[in-house]
């Protein structure tokens, strides 16, 4: 077996991301089309993620089993928006905002819960 094939296990079989796999540079690449950036908001940029290439590499792995294997048979929820092709953080957001824009219309109450993500492992 690989030393990575061996760090990917080990890591998954003990559920924990080393610290250093966790930090990740932010770069800012300008968009096109600016005359000046100096005086440009943040939409004039678009961020760019550098995080490590061993995660990266591991969430492919886990991307592909789940993709191949459980969710072949086991389908996901039409409202889960992670694993699906067209949706993303934002659908979700969105989707939330209509939910509490329906219920004010309505003169309801709606109720949030928002965990951290670190009260989720527990």
């Amino acid at each position: 077996m690989s030393p990575i094939s061996s760090l990917y296990r080990a890591t998954l079989a003990l559920g924990y991301i080393p610290k250093v796999w966790q930090k990740s540079k932010v770069a800012f690449i300008p968009k096109p089309g600016k005359a000046d950036y100096t005086t440009c908001t943040a939409k004039a940029f678009r961020p760019i993620s550098l995080t490590s290439f061993l995660l990266k590499g591991l969430e492919k792995l886990v991307d592909r089993y789940l993709r191949s294997g459980p969710l072949m048979s086991i389908p996901i929820h039409p409202r889960q928006h992670a694993f699906q092709a067209g949706k993303s953080t934002e659908s979700a957001l969105h989707q939330l905002v209509g939910r509490i824009e329906r219920a004010l219309e309505a003169k309801d109450y709606t109720l949030g819960v928002f965990l951290p993500l670190h009260a989720l492992a527990m």
